[in-house]
């Protein structure tokens, strides 16, 4: 289980070993972003983006970073001082939110991608969402597992898989719940750490 570290992340142990730090986005904050959007090959940009993009264009970073703490929070997973993974939700009505999430392509199966949509999802839900909704690509089955595990069946939908549903949390959890809600509501967001980790 996960431990809080000094008011600037959650550690988590991941299953293969080793220990991620998850901690909140700050506003404005796009190194991190930036980073693991580079360690992504094209494919896994596309299942992400639902697009090839060969950079993210200004505009799109500019709504990805403008992260609140309640509208819009997102969260990144740091291993070895650097970025690897980025979940978040954006509030689309009350109680009903949409979610995302990308994890640098040498570290998929290893269980950052569920550390970090079990922080977000735990955020989410101590925040009032009680729904949740994504799209994905059909191809990215990693993503529809773990969509399914937070409770959003997907349906196909213009050629791509849609879904809402109930919110549910991981089970068993992944990281310190009472940690990431603490942090979330210190208001850790609003730190713009300058370093990544």
């Amino acid at each position: 289980m996960s431990t809080l570290v000094a008011a600037r992340g959650v550690r988590t142990p991941l299953p293969g070993g080793g220990v991620v730090l998850l901690r909140p986005l700050g506003p404005g904050e796009s190194a991190p972003l930036e980073a693991v959007f580079a360690a992504m090959s094209a494919e896994s940009r596309h299942h992400r983006y639902l697009t090839g993009l060969p950079r993210l264009p200004a505009p799109m970073l500019a709504a990805l970073t403008d992260v609140d703490g309640r509208r819009h929070v997102a969260w990144t997973a740091v291993l070895d001082g650097r970025p690897v993974g980025l979940a978040r939700y954006v509030l689309e009505e009350p109680g009903v939110a949409e979610i995302a999430f990308e994890v640098a392509d040498a570290h998929h199966g290893s269980g950052i991608g569920s550390a970090l949509v079990d922080a977000v999802t735990t955020v989410a839900a101590a925040q009032g969402v009680r729904r949740l909704r994504a799209v994905v690509q059909p191809g990215n089955r990693a993503s529809q597992r773990l969509l399914g595990r937070v409770g959003v069946p997907l349906t196909v939908s213009g050629g791509l898989l849609e879904g809402e549903g109930r919110l549910q949390l991981l089970d068993p959890a992944l990281v310190d719940r009472a940690a990431v809600v603490h942090l979330a509501r210190a208001g850790a967001w609003r730190i713009h750490p300058g370093v990544v980790g």
